[in-house]
């Protein structure tokens, strides 16, 4: 008739429907106090700034040449020029259909535009990505911990005694064996002799405020009759219940009364006027026979008790709130970890493509006046192409090879294109003398090459050739190789520059996350400058190199959990 009968029940049910549920989804304690970032100074992280440059290599030849790309739909309406023909700077090589022209420069117009229009698409989707608040995917996982919480707690409440552990004279809960307080015993027999159960002389309890009465208690005070009934005509009893005080011990607070007739002093526990300031009295001859022998009733409230058990909620909950989960819209941090530099690299080559397509619609824009495109070198026409074959992207439709003069080519990296313009000047140094001399861009490639075949660099991105003129050649000698440098920027050693994977956005605002004074992770606001190569990016204020930092992702990347140095390189 106790709680354990209740979970007992419960529990069957519960392992029915977990049978059903489980295994979809695992059982994981996550505590939050245990999780600790690891942090380092950020003097280990920052790359510094050596400014940007980039290096390759060439070989030093006597000519140069110019090569001439045929782009989209325009056609050519002469050309000038045979192979094999000597021809001098200035000289005509071919002639467009200026109308022709035209059209193409209005859809090269077009296809920019139509760059931008992806470019600011592209750039919203990125300001989405490092603005968002990562969402976790990780469908409900039962608390372990707090369930073992409950057990505990359903088995405190499972094991209530009958009554007060500190006074066996208060009950917590009352069945029909439990004794009257002014029940006597006969001094001849031995045996309980209960009160006459009237209004007069009523059976009394004393009890703690929250106890409850069984059914089976009803029945044994309530009035019974009936054909056939050994108790036939039995009167029902008149019952009262109090909430007495305690002492200091716990136990039952008396105190001294007249006794019967004011013959001496009597004990008598003092009531708690409180919470019963009237009795709470259950007339036997009043109580109808429909309550169930196990359920159960509040005294002091009248309302049913039931015991339900709180592990047993706790899991109906977890298994409602399991079966209603759905998968939130948004991305993870570890997707936006992934995502996010994928994207950056998308608006990258986004960004190339409309300044090659800029640089076409330049070269047309010249032509459109009277059509003509003229020699930029002197020297001989090695290659023209039959202007109604068609011409794959990035093969030249006309060479010309120059006579004259020392040139060497290398490559630059196309996150250079913006910095590195004709009249660039590249330092050389031989392989052969040591010697370092100078020579200016004459000509830049508007098409990569096939791999950067001047020299090393990131295999990520793409080269573009270029050829420059050698203003002092005497020290040198056709078919010499030589390294090549271009310098775009100075250097900066005393900035911080660090991975942009430690910075994220906020509401337009950059943060990083580092150690506070009292060794707990903190969110701190920077202010940004630029981004070199796409990978670094400058603080320009906000962070010193003697700070912490610690990865801004991830489910350690939370405020207030505790930090733990480590080694470079040991994240």
């Amino acid at each position: 008739m106790k709680l354990k009968k209740v979970i007992a029940i419960t529990a069957v049910i519960v392992l029915f429907f977990g049978s059903a549920v489980g295994g979809v989804y695992g059982y994981k304690t996550y505590q939050q106090s245990k999780l600790v970032a690891k942090v380092q100074p950020v003097s280990t992280l920052n790359f510094g700034y050596g400014g940007d440059s980039t290096s390759s290599y060439g070989m030093v030849t006597n000519d140069s040449s110019q090569e001439i790309y045929l782009a989209g739909a325009k056609s050519v309406k002469k050309i000038h020029v045979n192979e094999g023909e000597v021809v001098k700077k200035g000289d005509p090589l071919l002639e467009y259909d200026t109308a022709e022209l035209k059209i193409e420069i209005e859809r090269k117009k077009l296809d920019i535009s139509n760059l931008d229009n992806k470019i600011a698409l592209v750039s919203h989707e990125l300001d989405g990505m490092k603005n968002a608040k990562p969402v976790n995917k990780t469908p409900p996982q039962m608390d372990m911990a707090k369930l073992k919480q409950l057990e505990e707690l359903d088995r405190q409440r499972n094991e209530i005694p009958e009554t007060d552990v500190l006074d066996s004279r208060i009950y917590n809960y009352i069945t029909e064996d439990s004794l009257p307080y002014n029940m006597k015993v006969d001094p001849v027999t031995g045996k309980a002799v209960y009160p006459a159960g009237t209004k007069e002389e009523p059976y009394i309890y004393y009890c703690n405020p929250k106890a409850y009465v069984y059914g089976s208690f009803y029945h044994f005070i309530r009035a019974t009759g009936g054909q056939g009934k050994e108790e036939w005509g039995r009167e029902g009893k008149y019952v009262e219940f109090y909430v007495c005080k305690k002492d200091e011990a716990g136990r039952m607070q008396m105190e001294k009364v007249e006794g019967p007739d004011g013959v001496g002093m009597v004990e008598k526990p003092v009531i708690d006027r409180e919470i019963t300031p009237q009795p709470v009295v259950f007339d036997g001859n009043n109580i109808p026979a429909v309550y169930e022998d196990h359920r159960m009733w509040y005294i002091f409230t009248g309302e049913e008790y039931i015991p339900i058990s709180l592990a047993d909620q706790y899991m109906s909950e977890f298994m409602n709130q399991s079966m209603n989960w759905q998968e939130p819209t948004g991305y993870t941090a570890e997707e936006l970890v992934k995502l996010i530099p994928k994207k950056e690299s998308e608006l990258k080559s986004l960004d190339i493509q409309k300044r090659q397509q800029q640089l076409q619609l330049e070269k047309l824009q010249k032509s459109v006046s009277d059509g003509m495109v003229y020699a930029e070198v002197s020297g001989v026409v090695k290659k023209v192409g039959d202007p109604d074959e068609f011409q794959s992207s990035g093969t030249p439709f006309l060479v010309v090879t120059g006579d004259e003069g020392l040139y060497v080519s290398g490559t630059i990296s196309e996150l250079l294109l913006e910095s590195v313009k004709i009249g660039t000047i590249v330092t050389a140094n031989s392989w052969e003398s040591g010697s370092t001399f100078e020579a200016t861009i004459t000509e830049i490639s508007d098409y990569p090459v096939n791999g950067n075949s001047f020299g090393d660099g990131n295999p990520n991105v793409s080269y573009y050739a270029y050829t420059a003129y050698i203003e002092d050649s005497s020290a040198l000698r056709n078919g010499e190789y030589v390294d090549l440098m271009i310098s775009t920027n100075e250097a900066d050693k005393e900035g911080i520059y660090i991975e942009k994977a430690y910075v994220r956005q906020e509401n337009g605002k950059s943060y990083c996350m580092i150690a506070d004074e009292n060794n707990r992770l903190k969110k701190q606001y920077v202010v940004t400058g630029k981004t070199i190569y796409g990978t670094t990016i400058e603080i320009k204020s906000g962070l010193s190199e003697e700070d912490q930092i610690a990865f801004p992702y991830g489910k350690d990347a939370v405020e207030g959990i505790a930090v733990e140095a480590v080694s470079d390189g040991n994240f």
